[in-house]
C-alpha cells in the first residue's frame, strides 16, 4: 500500500485490544493490578521524565552474523531485510547450526561495556537498556536455569566468555559512569520448546535479573499479542516479584498487546513519533541510528547528528523520551559513523540541554514557525524553549496565544545572545538576520509568571505572513463511510478513492498586500501561492482539486519517486480580501493506480 504502515520487526507491531480480551483476563489491567506499583508510579518515573534520552543496545549472537548467512560478509548471502537480529528467521537457520556457527564468532572485547558507557555519557544520554535475551534465546547473563546451563538443542544459552558475566559488566560500567542501567528481555524464545515449562524458565530468568545485578532502573520486555499477554506470561507474579526486589524500577507496556496500551508505566512507539502529545501519560520512542537494531555489515543508512537532534526535539516536544539504538558488532565495537554522530549530538546538548532535560510537552496547539517547543517543568522555572528547525526569513517569531508576558529571550549557545521582544497582542521575537552556527538553534523564553496560553483551534499565519497547514490541522471527510483516507503520523495516506477529502480550517490575520503611495497606505487583496508538501509513487497520482469558497485550483499530481519522497508542489494562487476564518477543501477528481498522494502539509505563501 501507499504509506509506510506502523513498523514491525524486532519489536511488536501495533494490534487492537478487544474489550472481550480485557474482560477475560484479569491481568490485562494497569500494572496487572499491582496496587503498590500504581501508587508509586509518579515517584518511580521522576528520573525518566528528567532524563529524556537513553541508549538502546541490541547485542547477541546475531551480531556475529551482521545480516549475512553463512555469517561471512565475503562469502555469505546478504539478507537485505531491516532488523539483522532476525537473521535466524530470515535465513531459516535451525539449531544447533545457528548456535554452533555463531558462538565461536561472538567474542566480546574486554572493556567494551566501559566504551559504551563513555559514549553514552559523551552523547548526553542519561540511561541505557541492554538486550539480556532477544528472540534467539541466548542470554547475556549467566543464568542457572537448567535449559540455560545445558540442553540438547543448543548446548546452553549462556554466551558470556569464560569467567565473565556480560550483564554484570554492563551494569557496573554504566553505574560507574553515573548512568542508569535497564534490562530488555524477550518474552518469546525461538529455541525453547515452550509450554508451561517455558513460563517457569522465563520466570526464573526474570527473577535472576531482578536479584543478581544491583539496582536496575527499567525492565523493558518484548513481545506480546492479543492471544499471548497478561496472565499468559504470569505478569502479576513477575511484577510483584520485581516490585519487592527492585522497588524503584519502571516497566514498559509490552507484557500486553499493542504499542500504545496504557497498562505499563510508559508506552513504546517503535520507529515512529506519535503526532500529538499524551497529557498524563508517558512514552518512549525506540529508534535506530541506521535501520537495523542488530549489527549489520550492509546497512549504512546512518542518521546525521542533525537528524538525531530533530528526532529528539520532536519527541520531547510531545512529552516523550528517545531510546536510541547503537547495535555493536560481535566484539562489542560501536560502528564508527554511529559513534561520531552521537558525539556531535552530545556537544550540542552541552549547550542546549536545558531545552531537552527536565522538560515537558509544548503548551501550544501549534507554532507559527518551523520548529518545536518544550517547557521546563521544574518548580519556579517559567521557561519555554523554542527549537528552531528552519530559520525564518522574516527574522521574526510570533508566539500565538501566549497570554503571559515575556520577561526576556535569548539564543542558547556558548555565548547566549539576547533577543528583542515586541508585544503586539502576541509576543514577537526579533531574531538575528543570520542563523547561529548550530546544529539546531534554540531560543530560551523567560516568562514573567505562570504560563497561560490560549489554545487556538485553527492554524494562523506566522510573523512572515506564511500560513502552514500540517497533517494535524486536517479533518477527513467522506461520501462513502468509512473513509479509507487516514492520517499516518505526520502525513495523510491511503488516499485511494475520490469519495474521501480533507478540510483545513485556518485564520488569516494579515491577508492584504500593503502598498505605500507617498504618505498613504493602500490595502490590496492578498495573493498567496499554494504549495503542497506531498509524495507520490511511480504509477500513481491523479488530478486534485483545491477549493476555497468559489475559488478552485486544479492540478495534476505526478510521481515524486516514492511514497516517502516528499517534494514541494506548486498548486496555483488564492486571493484573500479580508481577515477572518476560512476553510480549504482538498479532494481528488481522478486517481491513477493505487492512490493519488501522501500529503504532509500545505503552505500559503504571500506573493510580493
Amino acid at each position: 500500500m501507499m504509506p509506510s504502515p506502523l513498523p514491525t520487526g524486532c519489536l511488536l507491531a501495533a494490534l487492537s485490544l478487544s474489550p472481550a480480551v480485557r474482560a477475560a483476563d484479569p491481568e490485562v489491567a494497569p500494572m496487572a493490578g499491582v496496587s503498590s506499583l500504581i501508587a508509586s508510579q509518579d515517584e518511580r518515573l521522576a528520573w525518566f521524565k528528567e532524563a529524556r534520552f537513553g541508549m538502546f543496545i541490541h547485542w547477541g549472537l546475531y551480531s556475529a552474523a551482521g545480516g549475512y548467512w553463512p555469517p561471512d560478509p565475503e562469502t555469505g548471502t546478504r539478507y537485505p531485510q531491516h532488523y539483522a537480529e532476525w537473521i535466524k528467521a530470515w535465513a531459516k537457520v535451525d539449531e544447533p547450526e545457528y548456535g554452533r556457527s555463531l558462538k565461536p564468532l561472538f567474542t566480546p572485547a574486554e572493556g567494551c561495556m566501559e566504551d559504551w558507557a563513555a559514549l553514552a555519557k559523551e552523547a548526553g544520554m542519561r540511561y541505557a537498556v541492554l538486550t539480556t535475551k532477544h528472540h534467539e534465546g541466548y542470554t547475556l547473563f549467566n543464568s542457572k536455569a537448567a535449559w540455560s546451563l545445558a540442553n540438547p538443542k543448543t548446548g546452553g544459552t549462556n554466551i558470556s566468555p569464560a569467567g565473565r558475566d556480560l550483564a554484570d559488566e554492563y551494569t557496573q560500567a554504566f553505574r560507574k559512569a553515573g548512568l542508569k542501567a535497564g534490562f530488555y528481555y524477550s518474552l518469546i524464545d525461538w529455541q525453547h520448546p515452550g509450554g508451561e515449562e517455558y513460563r517457569s524458565y522465563m520466570h526464573q530468568h526474570l527473577d535472576e535479573l531482578a536479584s543478581n545485578y544491583g539496582e536496575i532502573s527499567c525492565l523493558w520486555v518484548d513481545f506480546s499479542s492479543a492471544s499471548t499477554q497478561g496472565s499468559h506470561w504470569g505478569t502479576r507474579h513477575i511484577l510483584e516479584n520485581w516490585q519487592q526486589k527492585q522497588p524503584t524500577a519502571i516497566f514498559n507496556n509490552r507484557f500486553w498487546d499493542q504499542l500504545e496500551n496504557d497498562f505499563g508505566d510508559f508506552f513504546t512507539p517503535e520507529k515512529y513519533v506519535p503526532p500529538n502529545g499524551f497529557p498524563g501519560r508517558h512514552f518512549e520512542v525506540n529508534h535506530t541510528m541506521n535501520e537495523s537494531y542488530g549489527f549489520s555489515y550492509h546497512d549504512q543508512t546512518w542518521k546525521s547528528p542533525r537528524q538525531v537532534i530533530e528526532l529528539l526535539s520532536d519527541i520531547t516536544s510531545k512529552g516523550g523520551n528517545l531510546l536510541l539504538n547503537i547495535g555493536p558488532d560481535r566484539h562489542g565495537r560501536v560502528p564508527q559513523p554511529s559513534a561520531d554522530a552521537l558525539r556531535e549530538v552530545g556537544a550540542w546538548l552541552r549547550t542546549h540541554g536545558q531545552a531537552i532535560y527536565g522538560t515537558e510537552a509544548s503548551p501550544f496547539a501549534r507554532l507559527s514557525f518551523n520548529g518545536r517547543c518544550t517547557r521546563s517543568f521544574r518548580e519556579g522555572s517559567h521557561r519555554l524553549y523554542l527549537h528552531v528547525h528552519e530559520w525564518p526569513d522574516s527574522g521574526l517569531i510570533r508566539l500565538d496565544g501566549l497570554k503571559t508576558a515575556v520577561r526576556s529571550a535569548r539564543l542558547l549557545d556558548g555565548k547566549p545572545v539576547d533577543l528583542t521582544v515586541r508585544s503586539e497582542g502576541d509576543a514577537i521575537l526579533e531574531l538575528p538576520s543570520v542563523a547561529p552556527d548550530s546544529l539546531m538553534p534554540v531560543i530560551e523564553v523567560v516568562l514573567a509568571g505562570e504560563l497561560e496560553v490560549d489554545a487556538y483551534p485553527h492554524a494562523r499565519q506566522g510573523a512572515d505572513g506564511v500560513l502552514v497547514l500540517q497533517a494535524g490541522d486536517g479533518r477527513i471527510g467522506t461520501a462513502a463511510e468509512p473513509a479509507i483516507l487516514r492520517r499516518e503520523g505526520d502525513h495523510f495516506g491511503w488516499w485511494s478513492r475520490t469519495e474521501d477529502w480533507l478540510d483545513f480550517t485556518f485564520r488569516m490575520d494579515q491577508p492584504h498586500k500593503i502598498v505605500h503611495h507617498g504618505g498613504n497606505i493602500e490595502k490590496l487583496p492578498g495573493r498567496f501561492q499554494v504549495i503542497l508538501d506531498a509524495a507520490c509513487a511511480p504509477q500513481a497520482g491523479g488530478e486534485m482539486e483545491i477549493r476555497l469558497g468559489d475559488q478552485v485550483l486544479t492540478l495534476t499530481l505526478q510521481p515524486t519517486g516514492g511514497w516517502d519522497r516528499f517534494a514541494e508542489i506548486p498548486a496555483g494562487e488564492l486571493v484573500f480580501d479580508h481577515a477572518g476564518e476560512f476553510e480549504l477543501r482538498v479532494r481528488p477528481k481522478s486517481i491513477l493506480g493505487p492512490g493519488i498522494v501522501n500529503l504532509r502539509g500545505i503552505r500559503l505563501v504571500p506573493v510580493p
